[in-house]
């Protein structure tokens, strides 16, 4: 905790013939990030890296065929890799061939299937114009018998019929809406006209958007005649699309073992020939490189020498002997270990940046600050036990967002605290007696409060940046901004700010504040300048006047910014007052609403929804509201003082454990 998981360097060499076996223990045991080897390989010039486009794109091609199979037959993706090989690799012509084979199974099946249910849609569509038609009475067989004249029958929007009428206005035509038929605000339209006007009015009949009812040619007599011969294939040919259907499912039990084997198969060689892009190669040998958590270096050596028989070398390096590393073009991977509390916290770190390898890992201050905040901002018993509620169904129900559920959890704990200290449970004030104090009783305490705790989690974002500079062996970063000076200048005016709250107001007189702030702030404002005459007096190369003054200019900006931030970036904490008067101003706005409505007969019951509605609304918006404030205070003001992010995630190159799964 506060530190990553110590990391080790560590070059392999092996038999290119031993590649192989090395490389599945390694994804077997699952703990080394691999480096690139044109990043770490630099005095090697034999070493060149493998081209594995070829193989890795025939294998995504056979892992979008498999996935498509396993779509057709609705089988889901399976959640860990279960498949393995011996000996020397995947032959992947066999696995083409397998698939190949299922493939001409299924798409035989499809075909079938696909034409049994146009089928289907046809008579469906069939069925259902020859019932729109049957009340007509009209002789199919005579209808296309017509020379002089062209008739349609068919569905038109009811809006769209004056419209029609307009476009037809200079043909000869007759249109019939036939009365009491209708569907989805649909009427139901004989058309006829001349036969010469027929593409005229099939334009307008277009624009209008009619829906002509197509009947086959070979239907004869009234629509009220055919429609039970239709209906009898409709159901036939539903008849045989659920054949099909049960055909599909069986072939989906049989081959489901198959496909589950194949697919694990398939992403195990997708994991391997990705990683083998990584590795380097000469005439005889391999290289692979990469890091390694400390702790597990010597479990990741024995599988590396029982794989090869002893037949490899195998060099470990501490961070700090890697030259790569020393010049920065190196990242060490950062692993964080943290409780199973303060892990799910790591998420606010990712979504800022990971630290960089021998920094402070700040979760556990992250979780503790955000923790803090939000309890003080949303204090109340009752709604802290309906999130601590909610974010326990959904870590029991819903496995994917345990990490949030456990916030939401962890969240209505601190919720409920504070709501004991404001004597608070679902606004009401005079069930509990207040452990602190009421936030609408003592607002100035409360604004206090607020900003002592800003200039205490502030306070420790400036320590933090110099154990930071410390760590790295930065000493350029202690006198940067946010270093040694800027934390003592703002060190010296909390202490300055407390002593008067607390001896009184004669007890700071501005020109103590001045002579006390005079010295960090001068040596601010001299360091760039001082730095610039020893650099050149080093170099025998003394800065011009004109150099130095721009160089004062700076600083005099760097001095500015630094007040000018630190009193805005404590100020804004006042914002934790602020919210927590906000939802006991929401409170007092429920129960005068409910009030309302009891004086206006609502009873009991009225009364009751209302503050059930205006608990449920407190609880979603405010809640989300504090929490993208508590967010914002960590990202804007506590991590600006000293995290920069910009670290490389520990990405081991794993394979998945074998688990049983159903089909």
């Amino acid at each position: 905790m506060l530190s990553p998981e110590p990391m080790r360097h560590v070059s392999v060499v092996v038999l290119s013939a031993d590649l192989e076996r090395t490389t599945r223990a390694i994804a077997r045991i699952g703990v080394l990030h691999l480096l690139n080897v044109r990043d770490s390989v630099e005095t090697l010039a034999a070493i060149r890296p493998y081209d594995v486009s070829e193989r890795l794109a025939q294998v995504e091609r056979l892992a979008r065929a498999v996935s498509a199979l396993q779509r057709y037959f609705e089988l889901a993706p399976p959640e860990a890799v279960d498949a393995e090989v011996e000996g020397g690799g995947l032959d992947l012509a066999d696995v083409e061939r397998r698939v190949a084979s299922i493939t001409l199974e299924v798409d035989a099946l499809r075909q079938q299937q696909t034409r049994a249910a146009d089928d289907c849609e046809q008579l469906r569509k069939l069925s259902r114009n020859l019932r729109v038609l049957a009340p007509l009475g009209l002789p199919l067989g005579e209808l296309r018998r017509l020379r002089y004249v062209f008739l349609t029958s068919g569905l038109l929007p009811e809006r769209n019929l004056p419209r029609l009428r307009d476009s037809l206005a200079r043909l000869p035509h007759l249109i019939v809406p036939i009365s009491g038929v209708a569907a989805d605000a649909r009427l139901l339209l004989v058309v006829v006209c001349l036969r010469a006007g027929q593409e005229t009015l099939e334009r307008a009949l277009r624009s209008a958007q009619f829906e002509r009812l197509e009947l086959p040619a070979h239907l004869s007599g009234t629509a009220e005649n055919a429609i039970a011969d239709v209906d009898a294939q409709l159901r036939a040919a539903r008849d045989l699309l659920a054949g099909f259907d049960t055909e599909k499912a069986a072939a989906a039990r049989r081959l489901a073992p198959e496909l589950r084997t194949l697919r694990g198969l398939v992403e195990r060689e997708r994991v391997l020939v990705a990683a083998r892009g990584f590795m380097g190669q000469s005439e005889r040998i391999s290289l692979v490189s990469g890091w390694v958590p400390a702790v597990v270096a010597p479990p990741l050596e024995y599988a590396i020498r029982d794989a090869t028989a002893g037949r490899c070398v195998v060099q470990w390096q501490d961070p700090a002997a890697v030259d790569g590393v020393r010049r920065g073009h190196i990242p060490v991977p950062i692993l964080l270990h943290n409780p199973v509390w303060i892990r799910p916290f790591e998420h606010v770190l990712r979504g800022y940046g990971m630290p960089r390898y021998g920094e402070v890992d700040p979760t556990p201050v992250v979780a503790l600050a955000f923790l803090a905040m939000f309890g003080f901002m949303f204090g109340d018993v009752g709604q802290g036990a309906v999130l601590f509620a909610i974010g326990y169904f959904i870590y029991r129900r819903m496995f994917r967002y345990r990490d949030y559920a456990l916030i939401l959890m962890e969240c209505g704990v601190s919720a409920v605290a504070f709501g004991f200290l404001y004597g608070s449970i679902f606004g009401v004030e005079h069930w509990l007696p207040a452990l602190w104090l009421r936030p609408l009783e003592d607002m100035t305490t409360l604004m206090q409060t607020a900003i002592v705790f800003g200039m205490s989690l502030l306070s420790l974002g400036l320590l933090l940046n110099v154990v930071n500079a410390v760590r790295r062996r930065d000493p350029e970063a202690l006198w940067e901004r946010n270093g040694v000076l800027a934390a003592m200048a703002y060190w010296i005016a909390v202490g300055l700010v407390i002593r008067r709250l607390t001896a009184g107001p004669g007890a700071v007189t501005l020109g103590a504040t001045t002579l006390w702030l005079a010295a960090p702030m001068l040596l601010i404002l001299l360091k760039d300048p001082v730095r610039a005459l020893w650099r050149g007096r080093r170099q025998g190369q003394r800065p011009g006047l004109g150099e130095l003054f721009v160089l004062v200019v700076q600083s005099l900006v760097e001095v500015v910014d630094t007040v000018v931030s630190s009193i805005s970036n404590t100020a804004t904490f006042i914002r934790l007052a602020a919210f927590a008067l906000s939802h006991a101003g929401l409170f007092l706005a429920t129960f005068s609403v409910a009030d309302a409505v009891a004086r206006a007969g609502g009873g009991p019951v009225g009364v009751g929804i209302v503050l059930v509605v205006g608990n449920a609304v407190i609880i979603g918006l405010e809640g989300l509201i504090v929490s993208i404030q508590t967010v914002r205070l960590e990202y804007y003001e506590f991590f600006s003082k000293f995290y920069s992010g910009g670290g490389e995630e520990y990405r081991p190159l794993r394979l998945a454990e074998p688990q049983a799964r159903g089909v």
